[in-house]
């Protein structure tokens, strides 16, 4: 029998990894699409090889190497060259978490999925979970994570999908404006109203 798949998603910065570190610390299985991202990004694998032979992106390649950080800053400041990137990568990542999660032993699997409401591929799932924060909230955790200025993080949050959207498209929001204790209840909350602790 397939294990449940239960989808974690959310606005940039909101601690959808925080929540995924969580779900680690108590036992569950946690796939992060952003980390399945990155090996098929590695020379030679799915996702390096499409965007490469795209030739859209060339400016992000020194030599044969892709360097991740000025492809971020081409897609942030080009939504169409963010469009085409998305198409050329997102199957190739939901194909391989299809089949992380086919031979998987768990009951449920979580899979940490930032830009799920964005994805114009299908991917089925049981659940999807998502995580929120209030915006100056964001503005500061994008600035610190990622050693930002306030008008490049700005520029990044306006990149995410509409928040009433994908409120009512999930099936549990979180509201992590506060603390990771305050967080901590509130997953605790949900495992046991959904059975799964």
């Amino acid at each position: 029998m397939n294990p449940s798949k239960i989808v974690i998603t959310g606005t940039i910065a909101s601690g959808k990894s925080t929540l995924s570190k969580l779900l680690k610390e108590l036992g569950y299985k946690v796939l992060s699409s952003d980390d399945i991202n990155r090996e098929l990004l590695e020379k030679g694998e799915a996702n390096y090889q499409a965007i490469k032979d795209s030739n859209l992106f060339n400016e992000a390649f020194i030599e044969d190497k892709l360097d991740k950080k000025k492809l971020a800053k081409i897609i942030f400041s080009d939504k169409e060259k963010l469009e085409i990137l998305n198409k050329l990568t997102h199957k190739n990542i939901l194909n391989r978490i299809d089949y992380l999660v086919k031979y998987s032993k768990e009951k449920v699997v979580f899979i940490e999925i930032p830009l799920y409401f964005q994805l114009k591929e299908r991917f089925d799932n049981d659940q999807v979970w998502l995580v929120v924060a209030d915006y100056q909230t964001q503005l500061e955790r994008l600035m610190q994570r990622d050693n930002i200025d306030l008008v490049y993080a700005k520029a990044k949050i306006q990149t995410q999908q509409d928040l009433i959207r994908m409120k009512a498209n999930s099936d549990v929001v979180f509201d992590n404006s506060s603390s990771i204790e305050e967080l901590k209840e509130q997953l605790k909350q949900v495992l046991e109203d959904k059975d799964l602790l």
